[in-house]
């Protein structure tokens, strides 16, 4: 089975097209694939695409328990960010997140990390080949289960049931509200 993704945001050409790091023509696909493995179903994003929660969204509701979020560059000020943005994705959608940096030089700064719902279970800025245990049972279950007002997780249970509206969400983005019209002259 090939597994083949085509990142979806942000609209191209974005920095693809004069990159320092890379230069080809980039054109924003369409699709959100999940690819169900003898592990679990995986969904891919990447790299920015981390700060667009649609689309780890789009792949969870697709049935994705494990978000791979691979990044390029040193995220160089934005890396707190980055670091809470994979943990985010990781509590919003019940799911195993999963990210590593490819860095161009040894000066920059890189992050490994796997992050589950209810905590961060690896985390590291040291280049090499690193084995982490999940559970995906715990993941499978906390989408399995209602929130109520007794419940002692470390995550919100139902997230990807219990709490959807899906009867307002072509309220959530309205093409023309907020734009004005071009002045004529």
């Amino acid at each position: 089975m090939g597994i083949a993704y085509r990142r979806t945001h942000p609209p191209g050409p974005w920095l693809y097209g004069g990159g320092s790091d890379w230069k080809f023509d980039y054109v924003a696909a369409n699709e959100f694939p999940v690819f169900p493995t003898e592990f679990g179903v995986l969904g891919l994003g990447i790299c920015s695409e981390v700060y667009m929660p649609e689309v780890s969204r789009a792949l969870s509701l697709r049935g994705a328990e494990i978000l791979m979020l691979p990044a390029g560059t040193d995220k160089a000020r934005l890396w707190d960010t980055w670091r809470t943005l994979i943990w985010a994705r990781a509590i919003e959608n019940l799911a195993i997140v999963v990210t590593t940096q490819n860095l161009f030089a040894d000066r920059r700064h890189g992050l490994a990390m796997v992050a589950s719902p209810e905590e961060i279970l690896f985390e590291t800025t040291t280049p090499g080949l690193f084995l982490v245990d999940v559970d995906l049972d715990r993941v499978r279950e906390l989408r399995s289960l209602e929130d109520s007002a007794a419940s002692r997780n470390a995550a919100k249970a139902g997230v990807l049931s219990q709490w959807q509206r899906p009867e307002l969400y072509d309220q959530i983005l309205i093409a023309d509200q907020g734009k004005e019209e071009p002045a004529t002259g």
